[in-house]
């Protein structure tokens, strides 16, 4: 007897009690943690795999927006993703993603991204790296800097985070990559369950340069370490005094720590090279809608052209053919149709559509196949800085 997988909307409580046991087990998190992520996506936003009617497993989908070329493009961050272990190797995780990339092609949202604990599952439906982010740890001692040519004031209440919005906004047109943050996980960012953060703003409180929100750890009695959950400085003198008050903790902290680019410039300032790289891992990016995603993301100014693309997409149709995309003064339009000059799968897509590699290394990797003269195209229309987000979810 064939077994019958269901897609669905979690709504109701038993259910709910299901999957939160699924999740708890499978990826190990405490039962306490349930309500904090029902909060922080929504309860709109959880789903479920039934297999004969009864739940097999499910995930959670954050509604937010990533920054590509200067403009927000809407996505759908997937997380939560479990599978009980006793149904598994049916093809339940797969019934889950494809339904729920259905869903967000019918919901018209362009792009989809996640963490991957294994690749190959999401490669399956179309997923493909698309960014990364690294975590950094720097001795106190080998910053050096004493510059205090802008104020930093301390945010008393860490839960009022509307004031770091347009800074952290102002970062994302500047890169690729970065989040348009949802409210659930600007929560994350500035409170933790078992920890103080503390939160400053670098710059006069009616025109701030900067912010910080960051807790303190301990390994050692008598010795603790800053973390940084994000930071944002977006003038020089900011910056320079960011690295200052970090700097000013140094008779007791021993190092701070925080997630950059892999290009990381604000290494650039410390006297010393005391510094390693803690962690660094990539981000898979789904492209849920072509011809959305690359209307609606930003390219560069002064390039002019037209780029005759052929995509293969087994999964959402819509996806499956030739589109032209034409661009000027940074904006595109996109329609159905062309030569087909620059072939990719919609895995291959997703690296060229963040930036994470030049259409010469997807090339050269197969998976782009193009003439010279749209690869120069495409090059120059993708080019941008490498993408990268400090968020996890």
């Amino acid at each position: 007897m064939p077994t019958l997988l269901e897609y669905a909307q979690l709504t109701d409580p038993d259910e709910a009690d299901a999957l939160r046991g699924v999740l708890a087990q499978t990826l190990y998190f405490p039962d306490s943690y349930w309500p904090t992520l029902v909060r922080r996506v929504g309860p709109e936003n959880l789903r479920v795999v039934r297999r004969d009617g009864r739940v097999a497993g499910g995930l959670a989908i954050y509604r937010m927006g990533q920054w590509f070329g200067g403009r927000c493009v809407p996505m759908a961050g997937i997380a939560a993703v479990g599978v009980a272990p006793e149904q598994r190797a049916i093809g339940a995780a797969g019934h889950l993603m494809a339904s729920t990339l259905k869903e967000l092609h019918e919901d018209e949202i362009p792009l989809s991204v996640l963490y991957a604990s294994t690749q190959r599952l999401y490669r399956k439906v179309g997923y493909e790296q698309g960014g990364s982010s690294y975590s950094y740890e720097l001795l106190l001692s080998s910053i050096g800097l004493m510059e205090r040519s802008v104020p930093i004031h301390q945010v008393t209440t860490v839960t009022d985070h509307e004031v770091f919005h347009d800074l952290a906004r102002d970062r994302a047109k500047r890169t690729n990559g970065n989040l348009e943050r949802n409210e659930g996980l600007w929560e994350r960012i500035v409170t933790l369950s078992d920890k103080t953060t503390y939160a400053y703003l670098i710059g006069r409180q009616d025109r701030p340069e900067g912010f910080v929100v960051f807790y303190q750890n301990s390994k050692d009695p008598g010795s603790y370490d800053l973390f940084v959950r994000d930071m944002v400085a977006i003038t020089p003198a900011a910056v320079r005094s960011l690295w200052t008050f970090f700097s000013d903790h140094r008779s007791i902290a021993q190092s701070v720590s925080w997630h950059g680019p892999a290009n990381e410039p604000l290494l650039n300032l410390p006297a010393e090279l005391g510094f390693k790289v803690t962690r660094a891992i990539r981000w898979l990016l789904r492209i849920v809608d072509v011809k959305k995603a690359l209307s609606q993301r930003g390219y560069p100014q002064g390039i002019e052209g037209e780029l005759h693309l052929e995509i293969e997409d087994g999964l959402l149709p819509a996806n499956h053919g030739r589109f032209v995309l034409t661009v000027s003064d940074g904006q595109a339009e996109v329609h159905e149709g062309g030569r087909g000059e620059l072939r990719t799968d919609i895995r291959g897509l997703a690296p060229l559509y963040t930036g994470l590699f030049t259409p010469g290394e997807l090339r050269t990797t197969g998976q782009l196949e193009a003439d010279d003269q749209s690869l120069c195209l495409a090059a120059q229309l993708f080019a941008g800085t490498e993408p990268w987000m400090p968020d996890a979810f």
